[in-house]
């Protein structure tokens, strides 16, 4: 049996993109036991990777972000560690990008953060469908509704709000959280979308870090519910009919659930001057609007009639009803 101690530790988005080297070990090895480790500042996503089929052990690391002893001592026994060690310090270095800091203008980031790994025969020894990163979703999705406690019941108790939200759309906005200026389209443009949806009187379900700017005062369409835990925001994402956010760390959860998806792309990277799909969440369920050089020239009007387009809709109150009786 192969041990395995990695495979990318302190970003959410990095963490999905790893995903298919399960897969490259599982090919190369066949019998491998894998310890899927999960930096301490971000141990909050790690109900996302329970019963992935492949990840024998989730271990939250020993540091906000980064390492201690034990952990030096568990990735000392493993066969493979899909970064550097300094044995004489007893140290987990950081991973590194390999070659090239515009790797982006060459390589997809699944392909990149294998390459960080160590890989560099990654897409070789991958079958059909492998290269995907794929989460299983052991949850229900949607709003949950808090069920009676101390008795045994055989039914769970579902929440109406789930039929509103089914038809529904979600959006992460800022989701790049500032990494770079032209990553997002800006406040008011996002501003300008919402309204648009909420006069056409379609529920708008706002999603990403608490800090975010409120983007509509109308309580009725609008739903800003950027105070819960990120755990419970992509349950909530992926009960609607569509998500629409950049390419972030949310998107890449949401693909890797196969939940429809419309990305907003650029090339927003320094000097990301070719290979601009490099960081593009793949979905086979998803979609997206790339725009070269940031989003200035993005119409609210095309982004809108895309998303009614996927199924995005107002209410029907009489089929609300009838769900409701049901």
């Amino acid at each position: 049996m192969y041990k395995i101690w990695g495979t990318a530790f302190s970003l959410i988005g990095d963490l999905i993109m790893s995903l298919p080297q399960l897969n490259y070990y599982k090919n190369k090895h066949k019998d491998i036991y894998v310890n899927f480790i999960i930096h301490k500042k971000i141990s909050y996503c790690a109900p996302l990777f329970f019963n992935h089929p492949l990840i024998d052990k989730i271990i939250i690391s020993g540091e906000w972000s980064s390492f201690n002893e034990a952990d030096y001592d568990l990735a000392s026994k493993c066969d493979i560690v899909t970064t550097k060690i300094d044995h004489i310090n007893k140290k987990i270095l950081d991973r590194k990008h390999p070659d090239r800091i515009d790797w982006y203008n060459s390589r997809s980031c699944i392909e990149e953060n294998a390459l960080m790994s160590g890989i560099n025969d990654l897409n070789q020894n991958l079958q059909n469908g492998e290269g995907y990163p794929l989460l299983s979703k052991w949850f229900d999705v949607g709003f949950d509704t808090p069920q009676k406690k101390g008795s045994y019941t055989y039914y769970k108790k579902d929440n109406d709000l789930n039929f509103t939200l089914s038809e529904s759309i979600s959006i992460w906005p800022f989701a790049g959280y500032g990494r770079s200026k032209n990553r997002n389209p800006d406040n008011e443009w996002w501003i300008n979308l919402v309204n648009k949806f909420v006069e056409n009187k379609i529920h708008v379900y706002h999603l990403g870090y608490i800090n975010e700017p409120k983007l509509s005062s109308n309580s009725t369409y609008y739903h800003n519910l950027t105070n819960l835990d990120f755990f419970t925001q992509i349950k909530i994402s992926l009960g609607t009919k569509l998500s629409l956010g950049t390419d972030s760390g949310s998107m890449w959860v949401l693909s890797a659930y196969k939940h429809p998806t419309l990305v907003l792309l650029t090339n927003w990277f320094e000097n990301h001057k070719e290979n601009y799909y490099a960081t593009l969440p793949p979905n086979l369920n998803g979609d997206f609007i790339f725009k070269e050089g940031g989003f200035k020239d993005l119409l609210v009007e095309d982004v809108y009639e895309k998303c009614i387009l996927r199924g995005v809709k107002k209410i029907n109150e009489f089929d609300k009803i009838i769900n409701f009786l049901k």
